[in-house]
């Protein structure tokens, strides 16, 4: 285990655990359970772990999401056991689709709980943690960069921690540091810093600056607010959705596109946070390069393990907690699917779930789904009369908020099932209204 050691000679550790990538990757051995956190795949070490295919038997390898290694294949699964969490990307998809890959729904929060709390058949160990992590300093510690997740809190559960390391990381702020004494096998690496640019607002269609402008009338002074990862979400905070807010907080899983630049604004300025007053909290921070260079050691941007940032009670603990998430459908009664397509997973549950119960517990606080009205261009309505037999269901209607499209703003708290409707119905697209009327008549009317 990963158990921290400050009485232990820096340099001479650091010596000792230095390897190559491939006396690192040999580490790894047939039966483990091999975890690697969102933004942590070690490109070396990963390369020569694929090559030991023929030796090894029933590694799992689990992760956010899993990179093709020529490992989608029907015979490479007597080596692998590849469980995805999140299949945002083509490939990923691809082979949940042919069952070349596992999806492995978590609740982050509880990613870990069986293995903490209960017995090895309930909950596996992590047999090998993967990490990126920067050079080891003088007295010997690493940072995770901008990707904190549960990268440190996992390492005091790993049997093995085997970091490679990039001096393209940013050294930030918070529970982001692990020390030499806890690792296994140091391999020097030089993955260059990850970073894109913020998109042109230009670039945006209409449908997001008709969405980002709905959004803005909920947006209060003070609120303390949340955005996912999504096309639509992702566009707000340059779409002006928050430019004319005062003492914004921040306290969400990730940021987006332009929340760093709110912040450089004086527009989030956490000054009324109440979980963590005058800090911006995230597990994940920068998105461009200008981001990671002011979030670089300073201490106004704390990252934090996503069992503390996802944790919905102690979201719930803002007064004011404001959630911006996206979705693919919602059904009249106010069922909300968020990362499948009837029984077939397109993307993942993220912290969405956490979020959206946080701010449903916050005394004033509001869950928002935001999507557009239609699909496939324009010939699919994304608000559906009923869902299909076999949807997965993100979040259930008895926790259903607010739901905001391109035509305006529905407001479903304390509303009965025929009022949720008629609200649904009023922010649908109009080629779709008519029929999803007819069908509320049918359903839900004598």
């Amino acid at each position: 285990m990963g158990q921290l050691d400050l009485g232990i000679d820096p340099k001479r550790e650091i010596e000792r655990k230095t390897m190559s990538a491939g006396q690192a990757a040999g580490l790894v051995e047939s039966g483990d359970l091999v975890w690697m956190p969102s933004g942590h795949q070690p490109p070396a070490i990963l390369t020569l772990l694929v090559t030991r295919e023929r030796e090894l038997r029933n590694v799992t390898i689990r992760s956010v999401h899993i990179p093709d290694m020529g490992w989608f294949r029907e015979d490479a699964r007597e080596a692998w056991d590849l469980q995805v969490q999140y299949a945002l990307a083509p490939d990923n998809r691809q082979a949940l689709a042919d069952r070349l890959v596992d999806y492995h729904p978590f609740y982050m929060i509880n990613q870990h709980k069986a293995a903490d709390t209960r017995s090895d058949e309930e909950g596996r160990p992590i047999d090998d943690l993967l990490l990126m992590v920067t050079p080891p300093d003088g007295a010997g510690w690493m940072c995770v960069g901008n990707s904190c997740w549960d990268a440190v809190s996992s390492v005091r559960r790993a049997k093995r921690v085997l970091v490679e390391t990039s001096d393209g990381l940013p050294r930030t702020c918070g529970d982001t540091w692990i020390h030499v004494s806890q690792v296994d096998a140091i391999v020097e690496g030089d993955r260059p810093r990850l970073a894109s640019p913020d998109p042109d607002p230009a670039s945006f269609p209409e449908v997001d600056h008709q969405i980002a402008a709905n959004v803005k009338t909920l947006v209060k002074d003070g609120d303390t607010i949340q955005l996912g990862l999504g096309k639509h979400t992702g566009a707000l905070a340059l779409l002006g959705t928050f430019d004319d807010c005062n003492d914004l907080g921040f306290f969400s899983e990730l940021t987006v596109p332009g929340t760093i630049g709110l912040a450089r604004r004086g527009i989030i300025n956490c000054s009324r946070t109440e979980v963590a007053p005058n800090k911006f909290v995230a597990c994940f921070m920068g998105n461009s390069s200008e981001d990671l260079e002011h979030i670089e050691r300073n201490p106004f941007f704390e990252l934090r393990s996503y069992e503390h940032t996802n944790d919905p009670l102690v979201i719930a603990r803002h007064t004011n907690m404001l959630t911006l998430n996206g979705a693919l459908t919602v059904d009249l009664s106010g069922q909300i699917g968020v990362y499948a397509l009837g029984p077939f997973v397109y993307s993942g549950t993220g912290g969405q779930l956490a979020f959206h119960m946080g701010a449903f517990l916050s005394k004033r606080g509001r869950a928002v789904t935001v999507l557009p009205s239609t699909a496939r261009g324009g010939s699919v309505s994304t608000i559906v009369a009923q869902f299909p037999e076999g949807q997965i269901v993100s979040i259930p209607r008895e926790f259903a908020d607010t739901v905001v499209t391109e035509h305006g703003v529905a407001r479903l708290l304390g509303h009965s099932v025929r009022e949720r409707a008629e609200e649904l119905i009023a922010v649908a697209h109009p080629d779709h209204r008519e029929f999803l009327r007819a069908e509320a008549k049918r359903l839900y009317y004598p």
